[in-house]
């Protein structure tokens, strides 16, 4: 009932102070089973507001900010030709996770592939997490916390939480505890999210030109609601035939494809195919101990 009280209490106070939470978490990860012991580094934002949770990479939210503020400037100078680079480093982790409140529901914002022929998706997954809270207590970082055990996307995961923060929310899919996730990993320890910071972030209402230059980066990314069952058929898909995307395009009438390959300048399709397929299907092998082991 306390916990219950002190999260109503909170969400009230986001509420009345137009503000969400922002929670920092360093994500040290590999996604090459085979190099465990050089992990990578990235930090993520968990923003808390009253209507639900938003979990992305700090590195892509600094990468859309500029696009955004470059949208805007081509907007006011030539407002029929608007070009959006995708050359700026957006962080190895692209995806983001969306929970809705009051029901948790969750939401994975990510695409299929790689280069030409990507689709951009909301992926809605319906799975639960079914929690195992044990009597073991820690600190972790400032906060009293205590340990939870699941399996969830063909992992174990042992997590920390603290009742010091009400909010029964997590890093990326994970929800559903008697207060904040500040530490999770999985067994194998090559998969580990830990809390570094919180700040509160004042609300403010967009400008005309924002959301002008977010609307025209969504037509230009619009997003295709699927569930996690259509999406795991993508990913096998994909695994199955990498350049389908690209393939499909290159045979549409009349059209003409020069890529860059190495500094090498390719316009012959069937060659572009045999060096892209090449090229993604190395990637497909390197990723062999990504997130959910499931997919």
């Amino acid at each position: 009932m306390k916990t219950t009280i002190s999260l109503l209490c909170l969400l009230i106070t986001l509420s009345v102070q137009a503000q969400l939470q922002r929670f920092i978490y360093e994500y040290k990860f590999t996604n090459d089973s085979l190099k465990k012991d050089s992990l990578k580094s990235e930090y993520m934002f968990l923003d808390i507001s009253k209507t639900g949770s938003k979990y992305y990479s700090k590195k892509r939210f600094d990468s859309d900010s500029i696009q955004t503020a470059s949208i805007i400037k081509q907007m006011k100078m030539s407002p029929g030709s608007v070009s959006i680079s995708r050359n700026m480093d957006g962080g190895t982790v692209d995806y983001t996770v969306e929970k809705v409140y009051p029901d948790f529901k969750t939401y994975l914002l990510t695409s299929v592939g790689m280069g030409f022929g990507n689709s951009d998706y909301k992926v809605l997954d319906e799975r639960g997490i079914n929690w195992k809270i044990l009597p073991d207590k820690k600190k972790i970082g400032e906060f009293d916390a205590q340990k939870a055990e699941t399996t969830f996307a063909g992992r174990k995961w042992i997590a920390w939480f603290t009742t010091e923060i009400p909010f029964q929310d997590g890093p990326y899919k994970f929800r559903g505890l008697p207060g904040l996730i500040v530490k999770i990993e999985d067994v194998k320890h090559t998969h580990i999210i830990e809390l570094k910071a919180s700040k509160k972030i004042p609300e403010r209402e967009l400008t005309k030109e924002e959301t002008e230059a977010i609307t025209y980066k969504e037509k230009m990314g619009k997003r295709l609601a699927i569930n996690q069952g259509h999406y795991k058929k993508l990913i096998e898909q994909y695994k199955n035939d990498p350049v389908q995307g690209m393939r499909e395009m290159m045979n549409h009438p009349g059209s003409k494809v020069k890529v860059n390959i190495n500094g090498r300048e390719i316009s012959d399709k069937n060659e572009i195919l045999k060096e892209m397929e090449k090229t993604s299907r190395e990637q497909i092998k390197r990723d062999n101990n990504l997130i959910e082991l499931s997919l």
